[in-house]
């Protein structure tokens, strides 16, 4: 019994260490978005500026078809290319018809081609089906004049009218009605002239 130590209640042993322990300080903290959230987060800004542009795009395509159509287009050239009288109540005339637009198509309807004597005594409409004209093309149109009476040399009056279409792309049909003079021809019977690409006839479209 004197060998055991004896230690009192309460009273610490010597050399014994006293530790206490504190929690860490809390830190907030946020979760971070994936990676697909933050792409998605720039794409409204994205779509407006992509939506501006297709706007603009098509406004420049209107306003070049409008200005190409209607600023820049041009009647159509149209000339007397020759006359056939078979007798005097029964010619061909063909008349031949340019487009000088590079941009517009022509497409006519409604053509008639009136004939009468310079005195208007006597007058012939021809109507001629409709037809379309590409970009600078150029057709020749044929019109059969019948029911004429008159045996000799006559001076006739020529004219045209149509309802034309000037058509660009990107842009709505345009029409426009055509009237054309061609002046005073000398017709006679059994003629086959030719009359060349000097007999310009004065073209308006209103």
């Amino acid at each position: 019994m004197e060998n055991q130590t004896r230690v009192a209640i309460g009273i610490p042993a010597p050399n014994y260490l006293i530790t206490t322990h504190q929690p860490p300080p809390f830190i907030a903290t946020y979760p971070t978005p994936p990676p697909a959230q933050q792409q998605s987060l720039s794409c409204p800004p994205l779509f407006i500026i992509t939506s501006i542009l297709i706007i603009i795009l098509f406004v420049s395509l209107a306003f070049t078809g409008f200005y190409f159509t209607y600023q820049q287009s041009n009647p159509p050239i149209i000339r007397i290319e020759s006359i056939v009288a078979f007798n005097i109540t029964n010619w061909l005339i063909t008349l031949s018809l340019k487009n000088p637009n590079k941009h517009a198509s022509i497409h006519y309807e409604k053509i008639q081609v009136s004939v009468s004597k310079f005195d208007d005594k006597w007058h012939v409409i021809c109507r001629v089906d409709e037809f379309n004209q590409v970009e600078n093309g150029e057709n020749l149109m044929d019109v059969d004049v019948f029911g004429l009476v008159d045996s000799k040399m006559v001076e006739v009056v020529l004219k045209m009218d149509a309802v034309v279409c000037l058509q660009a792309k990107y842009m709505q049909k345009h029409w426009q009605k055509l009237e054309v003079d061609c002046g005073v021809v000398v017709v006679q019977p059994r003629m086959n002239t030719t009359v060349g690409r000097s007999n310009r006839c004065n073209v308006r479209l209103r």
